[in-house]
């Protein structure tokens, strides 16, 4: 399930190019495109969530919602991941649908356990009204997630490798600016799209920013917690 905004609202956001709007509408195109086509090359059903389909005046309510309605349509398992994650393409669907078949839930975080850019979860491991009222979008929400699942659904998740996200404009840059074979083909149709300053403008930060915008919403979010969690994190490098 690819749940986020339509790219032409999500844009509007993030700001991802400054004072730039025709810029950052096209980075915004190209990064769901990238997470859209990362989906279907798992060979399971995409299902597209995006703003017409959501409901629900909170965050929270709108994933709650989302999962509620693919679980409805049928559906055992289902994978919830966002179009902000340029190496959502690397994510090995196979091990992660087998953990959900043996009833393990499956979340990706980014580096630093700062957010989740996949949540995988069952049937039996999904109550609406609970994961409704999950902190979405504050910094207590991952610990939040995984103590959830762990002691109230009595599924304690597995962890993928932490990969990266995009925020903002500053994570733009350091995507952009970073050589890396992981992302080589999404960062050349962004320096496409973003033109000579790609290359000369756009330097890499020493460290990557992120400004916290509780407001928005995002597919998973990305709140920037700190984890504390008294029991260890089994980690599924996928």
């Amino acid at each position: 399930m690819l749940f986020s905004h339509r790219p032409e609202r999500e844009w509007q956001n993030k700001q991802l190019v400054r004072q730039d709007y025709a810029k950052s509408r096209r980075v915004a195109d190209a990064l769901y495109r990238h997470s859209l086509n990362a989906a279907e090359q798992s060979g399971f059903p995409v299902l597209e969530v995006n703003d017409d389909r959501q409901r629900g005046d909170r965050f929270g309510t709108r994933l709650a919602n989302a999962f509620a309605d693919a679980f409805a349509q049928g559906y055992d398992y289902v994978i919830a991941v966002g179009s902000d994650c340029p190496r959502l393409h690397e994510v090995d669907w196979s091990r992660v649908a087998d953990r959900l078949a043996r009833g393990t839930p499956v979340l990706g975080p980014t580096p630093g356990r700062d957010g989740t850019y996949l949540i995988g979860l069952s049937r039996a491991q999904f109550d609406r009204a609970s994961f409704a009222r999950l902190p979405w979008q504050s910094s207590a929400l991952l610990s939040a997630l995984d103590r959830h699942l762990a002691v109230e659904q009595a599924a304690a998740p597995v962890w993928l490798t932490p990969r990266d996200d995009v925020n903002g404009h500053r994570d733009l840059v350091s995507l952009v600016g970073a050589r890396s074979v992981r992302t080589a083909t999404l960062v050349a149709t962004l320096r496409e799209v973003l033109g000579p300053s790609a290359h000369t403008n756009w330097r890499t930060p020493l460290r990557s920013a992120r400004v916290a915008t509780p407001s928005r919403s995002r597919a998973p979010p990305s709140p920037r917690p700190v984890v504390s969690s008294h029991r260890p994190l089994p980690v599924l490098a996928a």
